[in-house]
């Protein structure tokens, strides 16, 4: 996982994402399988949100918190501080089309296809750079608005030792 070797910790992905616990409810687990095809929603093969990955991120030792409804001023001030953040986004060329779902749980949250993960590393007046698997390139503003505004602008953030 490229954002916890960023702060010093190595972790095997496989290993971490078999420690996910599943679920139905994205908030709760990992929905469906990794491999699955891509563009579905839950029940379907979907992922996970930030919440079950901050979680166990801290058992790695990781202040890692997770976020929703969360403003562009205060990732900015994250990255400007040296923090990258991973954002929830719909994946590009997508087409942003969120939506509810409930979980077998009754939790009702907003779900949307090509959901999918970016680190945020840098912006400027016109874009963010974000960091996409093997990828590294810029966002315009908008783009990267409309696309975190679709999950409700949910990320994971590192908490700073005082």
């Amino acid at each position: 996982m490229d954002w916890a070797r960023f702060f010093g910790v190595r972790i095997n992905e496989l290993e971490f994402i078999e420690r996910l616990p599943k679920s139905d409810d994205p908030e709760e687990g990992f929905v469906g399988n990794i491999n699955g095809p891509m563009g579905q929603v839950p029940p379907g093969d979907y992922g996970v949100y930030p919440g079950p990955v901050a979680s166990l991120l801290r058992e790695y030792g990781l202040n890692a918190a997770a976020v929703i409804n969360w403003d562009i001023d205060a990732l900015k001030h994250e990255i400007a501080a040296g923090r990258p953040v991973i954002v929830w986004v719909v994946n590009l060329p997508f087409k942003v089309s969120p939506r509810e779902y409930t979980a077998s749980n009754g939790n009702t949250i907003i779900v949307a296809p090509y959901q999918h993960t970016w680190i945020v590393t840098g912006y400027n007046s016109a874009s963010f750079t974000v960091v996409d698997s093997e990828w590294t390139y810029n966002v315009l503003t908008q783009t990267f608005i409309e696309r975190w505004n679709a999950l409700e602008n949910r990320a994971l953030i590192m908490i700073p030792s005082e």
